[in-house]
């Protein structure tokens, strides 16, 4: 595997544990004790609500993307052991 790969799946797993932080703030604003109660404050708590779930949408396409490079990676070394290649 090159520097490169190693590189950005390490930028990648960075990514996500930011993603989560960002969903597991956003659902204690909107969800949590730290919720906004006042209801002049709605269109806040909402606003939190759209962050988390584009965080968690974020996450998942971060994480299919892994999912998908390993399973690329996994293949090439079955053709390589097979002599597809």
């Amino acid at each position: 595997m090159t520097d490169l790969s190693e590189e950005i799946k390490e930028k990648r797993d960075e990514a996500v544990a930011e993603l989560d932080e960002i969903a597991e703030h956003a659902r204690y604003k909107s969800l949590g004790d730290g919720r906004i109660r006042n209801p002049e404050h709605e269109r806040i708590r909402l606003k939190y609500l759209r962050v988390m779930i584009s965080a968690q949408d974020s996450k998942r396409k971060y994480i299919a993307d892994r999912e998908l490079e390993d399973m690329h990676e996994r293949l090439e070394r079955l053709e390589e052991r097979d002599g597809i290649k």
